[in-house]
């Protein structure tokens, strides 16, 4: 009998190995059985990744690409933005001020779909720094990072209009940071924390992987891509290497009414099959392999497996959403999240006073035509708050 997967969400990790042992000398970490978000501390030497999402299309079940890699030194990094991803965020009892540092590996709609949704609640929930987003150059200035930045504010120009007053204007700015995408480059040093970028073959010109190193351990996200001696150079010696893992062509074909011909292509020739994986995975023998960007559904775990296990025998997990890894000098725990549907967005109090606290200007706030402010039914009690508006200075 070949090995078998668990079916999919129903609670246990799509994982070969839940527990990868680094060091056998060592007295490891017992972690519950399924992470509860808020409730588990990270110790100084150590990462926690968590798939945001994982699939394509969108659905209820998984988002499109991104996962959030929180360290034992209070940093978080967000690697891609796709449809989806910030509803997960927002279960994970994350403060949206932790929300500042993007990374993303390409400009599909897919991986940076969720942009706007982090802008938006960043604003209105705590977020009193910069957005950095950083990400590759293209093949013409109309395809860098500075172009997806100019596009989101315009984007949100209606929206920003609105806002301007009522909410911190900190909470406004997005910074773009640009790199070439045709080397291997460190893009970020702060902290102890490396994040190196190198080029990966997706389409065109201009998609990216990165690899963060941090405290001895390590974690590299290839994005999409075909299969790479570029990935593999920049996967040695890596604790979890999260590679796409397309389901076969067929899967496209019967479930979605894609031709033949258009599903080869996508499946085989922009991303990696399992069988090709294989190959990246069996070259890298990272301690714990993860595919990503494969629809998860009843039934398609297990050919993904099969597929992966012609040339790789090593730990495999096919991520989920909320698929959690921790990463210690000792060992490799992978987990599923307990997934509560909080009631509210968690907002870092100390962080806002350490800021100096929420910052808001009525004079500059945008106001309604006086021929449509006339329509608005009047409430005594807000009658007289507008009136203090206006001795502020509000239009």
């Amino acid at each position: 009998m070949s090995e078998q997967l668990p079916e999919p969400y129903q609670g246990a990790p799509l994982t070969t190995d839940p527990v990868v042992v680094k060091d056998d000398a060592a007295d490891l970490k017992e972690y519950p059985t399924r992470f509860t978000a808020g409730a588990e501390d990270l110790a100084e030497p150590e990462i926690r990744v968590t798939a945001l999402g994982t699939g394509y299309p969108a659905r209820r079940a998984q988002g499109c690409a991104g996962f959030m890699m929180e360290l034992g030194n209070g940093d978080v990094f967000i690697f891609d933005a796709g449809t989806g991803t910030n509803t997960s965020f927002n279960t994970l009892r994350v403060p949206y001020s932790k929300a500042v540092n993007f990374f993303l590996t390409h400009y599909h709609l897919d991986h940076i779909g969720d942009l706007p949704a982090y802008y938006d609640f960043g604003q209105s929930n705590g977020r009193l720094e910069p957005m950095n987003i950083h990400g590759p150059d293209g093949t013409d200035e109309d395809e860098t990072i500075e172009a997806v930045v100019d596009a989101l504010k315009r984007f949100a120009r209606w929206h920003d209009h609105t806002k301007i007053g009522n909410l911190d204007p900190r909470g406004f700015d997005i910074q773009p940071h640009r790199f070439t995408a045709d080397k291997a480059q460190v893009v970020y040093d702060a902290n102890g924390v490396t994040i190196t970028s190198f080029p990966v073959p997706h389409g065109i010109f201009g998609a990216v992987g990165y690899r963060l190193e941090y405290g001895g351990m390590s974690v590299v996200y290839a994005g999409d891509c075909e299969p790479s001696t570029l990935t593999v150079e920049h996967a040695q010696d890596v604790d979890l290497l999260i590679h796409e893992v397309f389901n076969p062509p067929e899967t496209y074909v019967e479930n979605m009414g894609w031709t033949e011909i258009q599903a080869k292509i996508v499946a085989w020739t922009k991303h990696t099959s399992p069988e090709a994986a294989a190959k990246v995975f069996e070259a890298t023998k990272p301690r714990i392999a993860m595919g990503f960007h494969a629809i998860v559904a009843p039934g398609t775990p297990q050919p993904i497996l099969d597929g992966v296990r012609t040339g790789y025998d090593g730990p495999f997990t096919l991520a989920q959403d909320y698929t959690v890894v921790n990463i210690t000098p000792s060992q490799v725990v992978t987990r599923q999240t307990d997934v509560v549907p909080w009631d509210y967005i968690v907002t870092d109090k100390e962080y806002v006073a350490q800021m100096g606290g929420m910052q808001t200007d009525p004079s500059v706030m945008a106001g309604l035509p006086e021929w449509l402010e006339e329509t608005v039914i009047p409430v005594p009690e807000i009658e007289a708050f507008k009136k203090e508006l206006e001795r502020m200075g509000a239009r």
